[in-house]
């Protein structure tokens, strides 16, 4: 980030400015308990020592425990020292609450942007926006629960320890404020390379989670190929990437920390050589040389802890601020081009939809009317989804250009289903899906797996066939007026497909319009009527 808090993270994720108000009165709260504590320290160590700096000596056969006063200052020492140990408490538990409610905020206006993107662009940089969302937003929690709460110390504790050290003693308070620019200095030049190296790094481990998906998603293909050797050399390969640009980071934050502990420590060394000094030439008095001993670390600690820390946010925050970039932009209108009829079928007039390949396809014309399954057929690379996607809504105004018309009650499958932690059994009764058509679907396609199993949203407990037939009967057992299938025979065995076909032609049968993007023979052979689309240009069969 530019700043070390952006505005755009105060702006865009509300439970970060409760965090940081939550987080500063609790730490001057604390800075107040700190400062206390170190002079009650130092007044009792110097009266025990001196049993003068409260101006009262005890007689010599009264023990200094005797001494009402030392008594009185230890309860408030032992009451000061309480109430910092339940202060901090208190603070680390609102704390832990207030970060879990930020992180769950932004990744939640993450989705909700990626959501209003373009799902063409969104599909290309999978890899980048898998990692922000899921790892990246791990990262982000250091900076929220250890940089942030830093940097506040730092501009509160930092300042109330000065001002307390020239109180007792000012000579110290100006090697104090001398040496303290030092550590800010020695943050900027190393955080300066550290942000390169994260940037890269977060890069690297984008690229490499892409590439791992792909390899994983091609796994079932190259195993039927008996293709698996190069495959694994590959993943190998990838790990050793992956370490070798996350043990880059590690380095220079370890270099990084040994360099701020050393200026910090050498820092409150030439105070206390300062005051030693003074001490015995006697030109300061031995109270207000403790307390200022005591309390001089604390003018370091803060600004240490914000360079030391800021090693262990760099990667959230650069996830963090791609997570912020995107928030900000503004959202593209979507779904203008279409009209939602109380009809049941399709009609689609001069549809052209512009991309990063061109125009993809170029004035098509379609029309699939209820009792009937209709093909959009073509190589990859046609449009064949694009036109799925902008029949759904999915795609941005401005890169559609004709007029749709279709019910508004649609159920849709996506190339590849989409999947939420839990059972089986709970995916297939997403987005409305009846449990009376899911139990009649699955009979006549076979799922081949528990319905209690359990799954992850990555698809983990099932193979890519069976997370295929999981959202096949998921979308065949909405109640809908129209079905918009894309692929839906991709991972399946002969014996599937027809199956899939025949539940699709029932569909059809009863009312329903069904309209499935597909190059897959067996499906243009049972097609009413099949639209073939060919590079820009588009046919009518």
């Amino acid at each position: 980030m530019a700043a070390p808090v952006d505005p755009a993270l105060l702006r865009l994720v509300p439970p970060v400015r409760r965090l940081i108000v939550r987080t500063g009165a609790f730490q001057a709260l604390s800075t107040v308990l700190v400062m206390a504590r170190g002079v009650l320290i130092g007044t009792v160590a110097a009266t025990v020592i001196t049993r003068t700096a409260l101006g009262y000596t005890p007689p010599d056969s009264v023990s200094w425990l005797g001494d009402s006063r030392i008594m009185v200052l230890l309860l408030i020492l032992c009451a000061v020292v309480l109430a910092h140990a339940c202060v901090a408490g208190v603070a680390r538990r609102e704390q832990s609450r207030a970060v879990g409610a930020s992180v769950d905020k932004l990744r939640e206006a993450t989705l909700t942007a990626l959501g209003h993107r373009d799902p063409r662009e969104v599909e290309e940089e999978a890899g980048r926006w898998r990692h922000v969302l899921s790892r990246g937003m791990e990262d982000f929690r250091p900076y929220l629960s250890q940089f942030l709460p830093a940097l506040i110390a730092a501009c509160i504790s930092t300042p109330a320890a000065l001002a307390t050290i020239a109180y007792f003693d000012w000579v110290s308070a100006v090697f104090a404020l001398v040496t303290l620019p030092l550590i800010p200095v020695f943050m900027i030049l190393i955080g300066t390379l550290t942000a390169q190296h994260t940037r890269r790094r977060l890069e690297v481990t984008a690229g490499l989670g892409q590439q791992l998906a792909d390899l994983v998603g091609g796994a079932p293909t190259l195993r039927a190929l008996r293709r698996t050797e190069q495959p694994q050399a590959n993943v190998s390969l990838l790990g050793e990437r992956h370490t070798a640009a996350t043990l880059g980071v590690l380095r220079l934050a370890f270099l990084s920390s040994f360099a701020l502990e050393f200026i910090a420590t050498l820092s409150v060394a030439l105070v206390a050589v300062s005051i030693g000094l003074r001490l015995v030439a006697g030109t300061i008095e031995l109270l207000p040389a403790l307390v200022v001993l005591i309390i001089v670390p604390e003018v370091f600690n803060p600004v240490r802890t914000v360079g030391s820390s800021y090693h262990a946010a760099a990667d959230g925050m650069e996830s963090a601020q791609a997570a912020l970039h995107l928030i900000a932009e503004p959202q593209q209108m979507r779904g203008g081009y279409r009209e939602l009829t109380s009809g049941g079928g399709i009609s689609v007039r001069g549809l052209s939809i512009s991309g990063r390949d061109g125009i993809r396809p170029s004035n098509l014309n379609l029309q699939a009317l209820p009792g009937e399954l209709v093909v959009l057929a073509g190589p990859n690379g046609a449009g064949k989804s694009s036109v799925l996607l902008a029949l759904l809504g999915q795609l941005p105004d401005a890169a559609v250009e004709g007029s749709l018309a279709l019910p508004a009650d649609i159920s849709y499958l996506p190339p590849t289903p989409s999947l939420l932690p839990g059972t089986v059994e709970n995916n297939l009764e997403l987005w409305g899906a009846q449990p009376a058509r899911i139990a009649a679907a699955s009979r006549q396609i076979p799922l081949d797996v528990p319905l209690e199993r359990e799954v992850s949203a990555t698809g983990s407990g099932l193979s890519a066939g069976q997370r295929e037939r999981v959202g096949i009967v998921r979308a065949l057992a909405r109640p809908a007026r129209c079905f918009l299938l894309d692929e839906p025979t991709a991972h399946l065995s002969p014996a599937l497909v027809e199956d899939v076909l025949r539940v699709a032609r029932s569909r059809a049968d009863e009312g329903a319009t069904v309209l499935i993007a597909s190059h897959d023979p067996r499906v243009l052979a049972v097609a009413d009527r099949v639209y073939t689309l060919e590079g820009e240009d588009s046919a009518h069969t």
